[in-house]
């Protein structure tokens, strides 16, 4: 038996057969029964073979109790081994039926059971990609093998049942008509409407008590009218902000009709927000789910908002990338990520309020891409995909981020008129139906002729690594001599300049505001940069401007850059202005003292730029980790752009955490805390800004674990701790930070920091989670729980985690959550040894995403022996050469990540 479905079975059976139409009979109603571990599934697949053969269809279920083909039973304790129904095909159409008991998931794989501690009711939706159809009905789960489905729901009476087409019909039956128990109550049997062809991933089924809002959108270009749904759990519906969101999906609906000639062909447009969702969202055509994190039941920021929007825009454009037009296997999955992710940041840009959305792209999604490019298990764009396993790890910095990165890049190259052309042609050719690599640039050939398409493509879709760019420059008394733009790959060896890539970019020049070379003009149509401040005396006074830009193109080790030479030399030159290409930015001596002192005179963009050169640089061993610390404390100082003050914090926790000796920690954490606890003090009241800065404090405050209790800083951060905790939810401060309205995710943060210091206990916790009875609360409750500094709550918490497999995977997520909270003494170090007794066991008994959770969340890199943890994993990888791909992937990356921190903080790798 193998859940494990390779790329070559795929094949077979698309050689073998088309499929036409599943009709899937789904009985739900003993759902809300915690008793009930199954559910009934019936599955009437219509397909034709080319030719006599024997194929398998998937299904992973408890049991199947009947299965029959053209009408002639099969034996299932013959033919179904747990994961797969064997049988055999005639030449020409054929009909299989199956009769199966699935099982109802805590895992968000399959059909997800949760239920509400707010309330006590129940609620059920399906996660599928890549292959998790199969856990609620016998399906071909592969993408290429796309069909048209019928669902038929029957489920409790008072529930509301959603699919990806609208309902047909709605018949109310009582018990006995339906067949059910009658402790089940009276149920109703719901038809809807057959689909478009889709591929078995992209099917859903939503069921339970939800709250919904409706209205409808009539698209500007076609007067088309759109259905649309927003639904959420009964207890989040007082929280939905259904007018913001029902906002943007009607300007995303515009949006993509004003480039794409195919409207949106799903029908209605259901968006529901679900529990425990392992995902952001996913793209389920006409019912998209998304992670009910995005409805804020707490005060949420303009980056909040921004990220649900950014997120709903880009599952809108997977209706085309991705859903009209599907990748035949998961190595092109690009074809559908990178696109989503590239036009729902066109999308949010062009047509919201947030028209500086590349701003955060640049941070955010780049710096993930970055980092994920850079791993030893960095892979092209286009990726080797020889299995599900490795499809399911495939969603990653690389499919998305750079994906979507190099599509912008591509959009410069050949035009955004080119490259609209292509792909509508793409939709035109391929639509309801698969499609791989070359469908796509053969569209692109024909749309942009005077380009070398393919070229292009095998130097950024087939090639794995990142290019690193940087200036030399020499000067002779303030004056350009010479300039050249290197480039170098980051895999290469030691002097070699490795994969080289074509690159088209802009180089900005920037001078003081005051003392700019007079003979500098400013460049036309430019926008001169704010002089706001960071601080600090330096002899730069007024502020950057921005004098001059260049256009240029580079696909050599070195291009010369003659029209520098002779100019004064800038007090910082800019890579990659605008954003438009896909590389490690370094910069030059010079350029690199002047952003330190004062990226905060820069635009916004610019300033993510220098931001994400310094997180490369600091992370690569480029920029010293104290002299990175004091760049990024004092831009939090002054940054008022959310995407970016985000950016700055997160990259800021895991310097302070990973790439600091352990004796450094403390007193450059309390550094950190002191700046921003004094940022805090002036703070405008009730200020985005004031409420970053106070959830950052708390992650701070807890850092400072071990730490003498009667430092002023540490005593401070407990103290504005406590302040939190005593105040009640909705109520403002009045001190540290006036006018800052606590609520309950901040008394949740309070609450972990001051428990981590051992200034809080289990009564402490019961309190508050009996003062917050919602999933989240409950969610919080149990991870504060397991990060208490004793040994008896974090071996608990460690037990739980790796052996009760009851947990949901939230609930799992709070224990790794706690256990990885800071400690002030080795309390765990005897657990480094079951980890390693414990991986082959997880991967063989856990689903996949529990599987997952489990190695790279427990994985030791908090041991106060990192040495020790680091030959334990190469031990471990060197004995287990034929362990499962996908598990040895996550333990490479997490060595990766820890010989990283140890080669930062000076310590040797091994021994």
């Amino acid at each position: 038996m193998t859940t494990n479905l390779t790329r070559a079975e795929a094949e077979a059976r698309s050689t073998l057969l088309t499929v036409e139409h599943y009709a899937v009979d789904l009985d739900l109603s003993g759902a809300a029964d915690p008793r009930v571990t199954t559910f009934g599934s019936r599955t009437t697949v219509d397909l034709t073979a080319r030719a006599n053969g024997s194929t398998f269809i998937d299904l992973i279920a408890p049991s199947v109790r009947a299965v029959s083909i053209n009408g002639t039973a099969l034996d299932p304790a013959e033919v179904f081994d747990g994961t797969r129904i064997r049988f055999s095909v005639q030449e020409g159409p054929n009909r299989l039926i199956v009769l199966a008991d699935a099982a109802y998931s805590r895992s968000g794989e399959g059909m997800h059971r949760f239920v509400d501690p707010a309330d006590g009711l129940t609620y059920l939706y399906t996660q599928y990609e890549p292959t998790d159809a199969r856990r609620v009905a016998a399906v071909f789960d592969q993408p290429d093998l796309k069909a048209a489905y019928t669902f038929q729901v029957l489920a409790p009476a008072a529930w509301t049942v959603l699919n990806n087409t609208a309902a047909e019909s709605v018949t109310d039956l009582s018990a006995e008509a339906a067949g059910t128990r009658p402790a089940h109550g009276p149920v109703r049997m719901h038809r809807f409407a057959r689909t478009l062809p889709m591929s078995s991933y992209l099917t859903c089924v939503c069921a339970g008590p939800y709250a919904e809002v409706t209205g409808e959108h009539r698209v500007a270009r076609t007067g088309e009218v759109i259905p649309l749904g927003v639904h959420v759990r009964k207890s989040l519906a007082p929280y939905v902000d259904a007018e913001d969101i029902l906002r943007v999906t009607g300007q995303g609906l515009d949006f993509f009709h004003s480039i794409f000639r195919t409207a949106y062909p799903w029908g209605k447009y259901d968006q529901i927000f679900v529990p425990e969702y392992n995902l952001g969202a996913m793209e389920n055509p006409g019912l998209v789910t998304f992670t009910d994190h995005y409805i804020h039941r707490d005060r949420a920021t303009r980056a909040d908002r921004e990220a649900r929007a950014n997120t709903i825009l880009h599952e809108m454009a997977h209706m085309w990338f991705g859903d009209l037009v599907t990748m035949t296997w998961w190595d092109d999955l690009w074809l559908k990520e990178s696109f989503a992710d590239f036009m729902g940041g066109h999308a949010l840009a062009s047509a919201t309020e947030y028209s500086d959305g590349w701003v955060s792209f640049a941070l955010r999604r780049k710096d993930w891409a970055y980092r994920q490019d850079q791993y030893p298990t960095s892979h092209p764009i286009v990726a080797e995909i020889p299995d599900v396993e490795a499809a399911k790890l495939n969603f990653d910095g690389i499919t998305y981020a750079k994906g979507a990165s190099v599509l912008k890049a591509l959009v410069e190259y050949v035009g955004e008129e080119a490259f609209l052309a292509g792909s509508n042609a793409y939709f035109d050719a391929h639509a309801y139906g698969s499609a791989r690599l070359e469908d796509f640039l053969a569209a692109l050939d024909e749309a942009a002729p005077d380009r070398d398409v393919r070229a292009w493509a095998a130097a950024w879709l087939q090639t794995r690594g990142t290019s690193e760019l940087r200036l030399e420059i020499e000067d002779q008394e303030g004056t350009i001599s010479s300039a050249h733009l290197v480039q170098r790959d980051g895999f290469a060896p030691h002097g070699e300049p490795g994969v080289l890539r074509p690159h088209r970019l802009t180089l900005a020049a920037f001078d003081a505001g005051s003392s700019a070379d007079p003979t500098d003009t400013e460049v036309e149509g430019a926008d001169v940069a704010g002089a706001r401040s960071a601080g600090g005396g330096d002899d730069l006074g007024g502020g950057l401007r921005l004098t001059r830009t260049w256009d240029v193109e580079a696909a050599d080790e070195s291009t010369e850059l003659p029209d520098l030479v002779g100019l004064h030399r800038p007090v910082l030159l800019l890579l990659n202005h605008g954003d438009q290409d896909y590389a490690k930015v370094r910069l030059d001596e010079v350029s690199e003292q002047t952003a330190a002192r004062r990226a905060a005179d820069l635009d916004p963009l610019d300033r993510a730029i220098v931001i994400s050169a310094f997180a490369n640089a600091v992370r690569d061993g480029v920029m010293p980790v104290p002299a990175y610390l004091r760049a990024a404390t004092g831009l939090l100082m002054t940054e008022d752009h959310p995407g970016i003050l985000s950016s700055v914090m997160g990259t800021l926790s895991t310097a302070l955490d990973r790439w600091l000796p352990a004796a450094e920690r403390i007193d450059a954490v309390a550094a950190v805390l002191d700046a921003v606890l004094e940022a805090l003090e002036t703070e405008p009241a009730g200020s985005d800004r004031q409420l970053s800065l106070a959830r950052f404090a708390m992650g701070l405050c807890a850092r400072t674990a071990g730490a003498r209790g009667s430092d002023r800083t540490v005593a401070a951060g407990r103290g504005f701790a406590s302040l939190v905790l005593q105040t009640q939810p909705g109520a403002a401060l009045t001190d540290i930070a006036p006018g800052l309205v606590v609520d309950h995710a901040l008394r949740w943060m309070a609450l972990r920091a001051l428990v981590v210091l051992g200034w809080a206990d289990i009564e402490d916790i019961d309190a508050e989670a009996g003062l917050d009875r919602t999933g989240s609360g409950a969610v919080n409750a149990a991870m504060v729980r397991a990060a208490r500094p004793l040994a008896i709550a974090r071996r608990t918490a460690w037990g739980e985690a790796t052996r009760d497999t009851s947990l949901s995977n939230d609930m799992l997520s709070a224990r790794i959550g706690g256990l990885n909270a800071p400690a002030p003494h080795p309390m765990m170090e005897d657990c480094v040894d079951d980890y390693f007794s414990l991986l082959e066991e997880f991967w063989s008994t856990r689903p996949i995403e529990i599987s997952r959770r489990l190695v790279v969340g427990l994985y030791p890199d908090w041991s106060s022996r990192p040495r020790r943890v680091a030959s334990r994993t190469e031990d471990w990888l060197q004995q287990h050469p034929d362990a499962p791909a996908a598990q040895r992937r996550l333990l490479i990356e997490a060595l990766d990540d820890l010989q990283r921190a140890m080669r930062l903080h000076g310590e040797a790798s091994a021994g």
